[in-house]
């Protein structure tokens, strides 16, 4: 696309509008405002002439101003209207240092119906290079004054959450279009992962898009995205739809999640209760000396774990590791014997946990220190002072597929 057929025609730009449904009603809550021009009798996307940084940020401006200005006229005469979702080039803030033409706009919309509290800017954040405290500063300015704002283009293989937390985002956009059927998954299982537990420590919800497909629907679930948007459930439209359009086809496929997380969590119960009664069958007549413990408990165990340990109360490691090298034989290895690992962040949590309730817990997912391997560790009180620590085999995880 020509940036000069663009500039030149200005007065044929006009917006679109990409539907946002929440999770909690499976309704349409608002709409991201995309550009389009009419050329030729065609309407072509401008998105192309957005992203290309070839682009003077003046002609990025002029249009985006008409975008805007069109969109708000469009909302502005429904007296409820639902909220507006504006992508912002923060390149194009600064080199023009136009933030405040940008607020006296909005402030002029507001007067023309216009609801503030139902407009999110957009911060496309793929190409920033500038300072990470100029874009803080404009999106506190814009929060103070009644707005929410989004970082957008949160690609899944962006992890640079410490840019996130000085931003102090309303929401994290996060496009799922590049996560494609037979790629790495847990690649992008960790990082969205890592992405769902940041949102909820600096209180932001996540906004999924790209959603183009029921896999892409079910892992924007999983993670938490409050906010959903994509194909799979609605195109851009030109005008505003049915809040609810796309509720029955969003209530079976989550419906259909819910069922599998409930076959899913009902497995892991029985599991716990099948390694409880294990661990209880095998210290029962027995001595309480950690050493024979562990060695007793890796080989009742030897068809689910690869490493067993015993720990005190104070994270002492009071036993050697039991190691399986291969179905049956087990080593010890006694160079843990004394290491203390309270430091890992979950570790007396645990602990007090198993105190207290005497029955045994299943961690979370996490990657082996040793192997790089996805595991998971079931533990267990053997009285008030021991406690062991059981690593599931990452062949039986995989077969099991519930426990990951």
């Amino acid at each position: 696309m020509d940036p000069l057929d663009v500039i030149e025609n200005v007065s044929l730009v006009f917006p679109k509008f990409q539907p946002i449904m929440n999770s909690e009603e499976y309704r349409i809550i608002g709409y991201e405002v995309v550009g389009r021009i009419d050329l030729n009798g065609e309407a072509q996307s401008l998105a192309p002439f957005f992203l290309d940084p070839a682009v003077p940020v003046e002609y990025k401006w002029e249009v985006d101003k008409e975008i805007h200005r069109k969109a708000v006229k469009y909302a502005a005469s429904f007296p409820d209207h639902p909220r507006l979702f504006f992508n912002i080039d923060p390149a194009t803030l600064v080199q023009l240092h136009c933030l405040e033409e940008l607020m006296e706009n909005f402030e002029r919309y507001q007067k023309q119906g216009l609801q503030h509290d139902r407009v999110v800017f957009e911060f496309r954040m793929n190409d920033y290079l500038g300072d990470i405290n100029d874009l803080s500063h404009m999106l506190l300015y814009m929060k103070a004054s009644g707005y929410q704002v989004s970082l957008d283009d949160i690609r899944t293989n962006d992890a640079n959450l410490d840019h996130f937390s000085k931003l102090e985002p309303n929401l994290i956009k996060v496009d799922l279009s590049d996560l494609k059927e037979g790629t790495n998954y847990s690649t992008y299982r960790d990082v969205l992962n890592a992405l769902s537990t940041f949102a909820r420590k600096i209180g932001a919800s996540l906004h999924f898009k790209g959603i183009q497909n029921s896999h892409h629907l079910h892992t924007a679930w999983k993670h938490g995205g409050r906010y959903l948007q994509g194909v799979y459930m609605q195109k851009s439209v030109d005008n505003f739809i049915d809040p609810y359009a796309s509720k029955a086809k969003l209530e079976k496929d989550i419906h259909t999640f819910i069922d599998m997380a409930h076959r899913k969590l009902q497995q892991q119960a029985d599991f716990l209760q099948w390694m409880d009664e294990k661990i209880v069958e095998t210290l029962r007549g027995k001595e309480l000396i950690s050493d024979p413990l562990a060695e007793y408990i890796s080989k009742a165990t030897e068809n689910v774990s690869f490493r067993v340990y015993i720990c005190d109360i104070y994270g002492y490691q009071k036993s050697a590791n039991w190691l399986k090298v291969d179905d049956h034989d087990w080593e010890f290895d006694d160079d843990a014997i004394g290491k203390n690992w309270s430091w890992r962040t979950y570790f007396l949590a645990q602990i007090m946990q198993m105190k207290h309730q005497k029955t045994g817990m299943l961690s979370d997912k996490y990657r082996d220190i040793e192997t790089n391997e996805l595991i998971r560790t079931y533990s267990y009180p053997i009285d008030s002072e021991q406690y062991v620590f059981i690593d599931l085999d990452p062949t039986f995880l995989f077969e099991n597929d519930w426990l990951l």
